[in-house]
C-alpha cells in the first residue's frame, strides 16, 4: 500500500488538473478577416487643347510655288465631300441600292484605292506632284464640274452627230465615269453623286442581250467603246461593290474573251474573223479592261489564259527600233509609225501586268525619251498619246517622272479652257494625219485630260502594279499571297 500511495496520488492529481482545465478554461476562436487598404488620389486635370497642339497632322499641307502666268480662272475649290454624306436633294437616286460597300479586307481597299479620298490625294500629290500638284488638282476639279454641267439627261456625254455617235457616246461616257471614279466619287458623293449614278445607269441600260456595250451594226471603233465601258463598270464595281454591277461586268468581260481574232488579239469588232489584222491600239484597251475586271474579282474562267496569250502576242508587235505596230502583220511597218502613243500604250500594258522589266518594255521606254508635249505642234491623237506617255513615265518614277511632270503638267493647265474643258490640239489637216480625235468632242478631250492629270493618285488602272516572277512549278498545297 505504501508503494501504491505515491503513484496513485500523482495520477489523481493530474486527473483533477485536467478536469479543472476543461471546465474553467474558455477557448475563444475568431475568424481572421483580410485587411483593406483605401487610397484616395487626386485626379490630375488635363487641358485638351494642349493635347491637340502636340498632335502633328498626318499629311503636310500642299505648298507650291507657281511661277507661271495662270489664265483668269476660278480656282476656289471646295473640299470634296465624304462619300458617306449623302445628297438629300436627289430623290431620283436609289441610295438604298447603291450605297452597298462590301470588301473582303480593309487592307485590300487600302492598297487599291489609297488615293481615292482627300487625305490620300493630298499625300500623293505632295509626294509626286512637285510644284504642280496644286494647280493640276484645281484643273481636275474644274474639269469634273464641266463634265457634270454638260452631261446629257440620259447620263451620257455627247460626241458628235450621226449614227456613229451611238457607239462613240458609250466609250466617252465610260471615260467620263472613270474620271469621277479616279477622284473617289461614287453615287453617294454629295456634289457628283447624281452625275456618277446617271453615267453608270446609262452604260448598264445600253448593254445589249449579248453583253455588248455597243451596237454591233455600227462600225468601226465598236471594240474601243465596249472595252472602255467594261473598264468603267469594272472599276465602279471594285470601288463601290454595288451588287447590280457584277453581272454587267462579267458579261462585258465575256464579250472581250470570246471576241478575239485568230491571232489571239483584237480588231475593230468582235466578229472573230480569221483574216482580220491585229489592232494594237484596240488590243491594249481590251487588256486594260480585263486587268480592271480581274482585280475587281471577275470570275470568268478563261480570263487568265486569254490575257497570257494576248500578252505573248503583244510582245511580238515591236519593231527593231523599239516602236510598236499599229496594224498589219509582224515585220510590216505601219503607216501610222512613228507613234509614241502606241508604244506607250503597249509599255503601260506590260507594266500593269507586272512585265515592266521585260526587255521589250525597256526598249519601248527608250523610244519614249523623245516624247514631247507641244500644243502648237501636236502629235497624232495628241490627248490619247499624252494620256499613255504620262502613265508610263509615272511608273518609271525618279528623274524620268520629274522631267516629264515639269513639262506635261504646266502645258495641260495652261491650255485648259476657261469653262473647265479641253479641246484636243490634234486638228485635222494634211499636215496632221489621223487627227480625227477632235470628232469625239470636248467631252472626250476633257475626260482624257482629267485622267492624265489624275495620274498622281489614280495610277491607271487605279490598282498598284505587282511584279510577277515566272514560276515553273507550284506545289498543290502552296498558298500564294500577292501584296497589292
Amino acid at each position: 500500500m505504501e508503494h501504491l500511495i505515491g503513484p496513485t496520488g500523482s495520477v489523481l492529481l493530474h486527473i483533477f488538473i485536467l478536469y479543472a482545465a476543461v471546465h474553467f478554461i474558455v477557448f475563444d476562436t475568431r475568424e481572421s478577416t483580410p485587411e483593406i487598404e483605401a487610397m484616395i488620389m487626386d485626379i490630375q486635370e488635363v487641358d485638351l487643347d494642349d493635347l491637340f497642339d502636340e498632335i502633328e497632322p498626318e499629311f503636310e499641307p500642299l505648298e507650291f510655288d507657281l511661277d507661271f502666268d495662270m489664265p483668269d480662272m476660278d480656282v476656289d475649290v471646295d473640299v470634296p465631300p465624304d462619300p458617306q454624306d449623302f445628297a438629300q436633294d436627289q430623290p431620283e437616286i436609289d441610295f438604298a441600292a447603291l450605297d452597298v460597300m462590301q470588301v473582303d479586307s480593309p487592307l485590300t481597299m487600302q492598297g487599291l484605292f489609297a488615293g481615292r479620298n482627300e487625305a490620300g490625294r493630298s499625300a500623293l500629290l505632295n509626294r509626286y506632284g512637285g510644284r504642280w500638284g496644286e494647280a493640276t488638282e484645281a484643273a481636275v476639279i474644274r474639269a469634273l464640274r464641266w463634265l457634270k454641267e454638260n452631261q446629257e439627261e440620259d447620263g451620257s456625254w455627247r460626241t458628235q452627230t450621226g449614227p456613229r455617235d451611238r457607239n462613240h457616246r458609250t466609250g466617252v461616257t465610260g471615260l467620263g465615269l472613270l474620271a469621277f471614279l479616279a477622284h473617289g466619287e461614287t453615287p453617294a458623293s454629295k456634289e457628283y453623286g447624281r452625275t456618277v449614278h446617271r453615267a453608270i445607269r446609262y452604260l448598264v441600260d445600253n448593254q445589249n442581250d449579248r453583253g455588248e456595250f455597243l451596237d454591233p451594226s455600227i462600225k468601226p471603233e465598236g471594240a474601243y467603246c465596249h472595252a472602255i465601258a467594261t473598264y468603267a463598270i469594272a472599276e465602279a464595281y471594285a470601288l463601290t461593290r454595288i451588287p447590280q454591277l457584277r453581272d454587267p461586268m462579267e458579261r462585258g468581260v465575256e464579250v472581250i474573251l470570246k471576241g478575239r481574232n485568230a491571232r489571239a488579239m483584237w480588231g475593230y469588232g468582235y466578229d472573230n474573223i480569221s483574216n482580220e489584222p491585229i489592232n494594237t491600239s484596240v488590243s491594249v484597251w481590251q487588256l486594260q479592261a480585263l486587268k480592271a475586271a480581274e482585280l475587281a474579282g471577275a470570275p470568268n474562267p478563261d480570263l487568265n489564259r486569254v490575257v497570257q496569250e494576248a500578252l505573248e502576242m503583244l510582245l511580238n508587235r515591236q519593231a527593231d527600233d523599239g516602236e510598236f505596230f499599229y496594224r498589219g502583220v509582224e515585220g510590216v511597218q505601219s503607216a501610222r509609225r512613228p507613234d509614241h502613243g502606241l508604244t506607250a500604250a503597249a509599255v503601260l500594258t506590260f507594266q500593269l501586268y507586272g512585265m515592266g522589266n521585260r526587255s521589250e518594255a525597256r526598249r519601248g521606254m527608250d523610244v519614249l525619251r523623245a516624247a514631247e508635249v507641244n500644243w502648237d505642234r501636236p502629235s497624232q491623237w495628241a490627248m490619247s498619246r499624252w494620256y499613255y506617255v504620262t502613265q508610263v513615265k509615272f511608273q518609271q518614277g525618279r528623274s524620268v517622272w520629274e522631267d516629264w511632270n515639269n513639262r506635261f503638267a504646266p502645258a495641260f493647265v495652261r491650255n485648259q479652257n476657261q469653262d473647265g474643258s479641253w479641246t484636243s490640239p490634234a486638228r485635222e489637216g494634211s499636215n496632221i494625219p489621223f487627227g480625227v480625235e477632235t470628232r469625239f468632242g470636248p467631252a472626250f478631250s476633257t475626260a482624257m485630260a482629267a485622267l492624265t492629270l489624275q495620274v498622281y493618285y489614280r495610277i491607271l488602272p487605279t490598282f498598284a502594279v505587282v511584279e510577277e516572277a515566272p514560276v515553273e512549278e507550284e506545289p498543290e498545297d502552296e498558298v500564294i499571297i500577292q501584296i497589292i
